[in-house]
């Protein structure tokens, strides 16, 4: 059987059947719509943050954190920092573009779209109110991030 269809096969070429094939063409576009997206990960930063009676004396306790931060947005993004209710008059940041001082209201500072990925590092000082005492606490700064 296999060889009688090749031989049909065979002779149909030879007779000089012609075979056509027409040439059908269509376009679309596509187009794809990706949101700007922030996402930040805490490398180093307490979540309970321990106050000794010489922090207390001191009036403040520095800490250091790191954050790494990926992001998609060509506009940039806001990294905002929040006070929480606690043990301090105010946390004072460096290690950004300029320091600055966080009391009962957030900063939001502005950062470029310009790389990828970025990683942060800071400096807190906490300022401790006058009736701190030594013991455990959550830590007083909200850190998020938020795309443009």
């Amino acid at each position: 059987m296999l060889r009688s269809l090749g031989a049909v096969l065979l002779l149909a070429l030879v007779a000089g059947v012609t075979a056509r094939a027409d040439d059908e063409r269509a376009t679309f576009f596509v187009s794809a719509t990706v949101p700007a997206r922030v996402t930040i990960e805490a490398v180093e930063h307490p979540t309970r943050l321990v106050i000794t009676e010489d922090d207390v004396l001191a009036g403040h306790k520095d800490v250091s954190v790191r954050y790494s931060v990926s992001q998609n947005s060509e506009r940039g993004w806001v990294l905002r920092f929040s006070p929480r209710i606690g043990i301090t008059r105010q946390v004072e940041v460096r290690g950004l573009s300029r320091d600055f001082v966080i009391r009962d209201e957030g900063v939001e500072v502005y950062r470029p779209g310009i790389a990828a990925r970025e990683d942060i590092s800071l400096d807190y000082r906490l300022v401790l109110d006058t009736d701190a005492r030594a013991g455990t606490y959550d830590m007083p700064v909200h850190v998020s991030a938020t795309p443009l």
